[in-house]
């Protein structure tokens, strides 16, 4: 079952939701292709995209990190941005803070549906049955992809989506 929950502010910029809203694989940025075309791999429990692979364990990194668990270390591990991958414009503000319009945050939330869709093609195909949370953030400054496997007692973020004032959210769970 494929589950999609937004914050208030996502849903009000993604009006009209359609399935033609995401962008397909072949309009995807090469190098976010790439990423993708090296799969989701396993280690210790951890699901990790194949390209973002360190050569260390996930629990030593759990450990130095300091992270609390699994979720924590794959959304670390699995989370890029967004507007690297976009046909998005990022000014620069004289402070050098990044600037990001509320059209181009719009098209970061659907590149990150579109990858959403994959990762969890990516997932099902090798695993099935592994429920994995993919969350999408975008603001003023930037926009953010990440997943993680859905793991009783354990959770990235806040269940209140609304309580991301400054965010759009989304996240799309697939527990197929």
């Amino acid at each position: 079952m494929l589950t999609i929950s937004m914050n208030e502010s996502a849903a009000a910029a993604l009006q009209p939701l359609r399935p033609a809203a995401a962008l397909p694989a072949a309009e995807l940025h090469d190098e976010l292709r790439d990423k993708l075309s090296r799969g989701v791999v396993e280690s210790e429990g951890a699901l990790v995209f194949a390209a973002h692979r360190s050569s260390g364990s996930p629990t030593a990194a759990i450990a130095r990190m300091g992270w609390p668990d699994l979720t924590h270390y794959e959304c670390q591990v699995n989370s890029f941005h967004l507007e690297d991958h976009a046909p998005v414009e990022v000014t620069l503000l004289e402070d050098g803070q990044p600037q990001i319009s509320h059209a181009d945050q719009v098209t970061l939330l659907r590149l990150g549906l579109a990858v959403a869709d994959a990762v969890c093609g990516l997932v099902r195909a090798p695993i099935p049955g592994t429920p994995i949370r993919c969350i999408i953030s975008a603001n003023d400054t930037n926009g953010v992809f990440r997943f993680h496997r859905i793991r009783s007692g354990e959770r990235w973020g806040v269940h209140d989506l609304d309580q991301y004032r400054l965010d759009m959210v989304v996240t799309v769970d697939d527990q197929s």
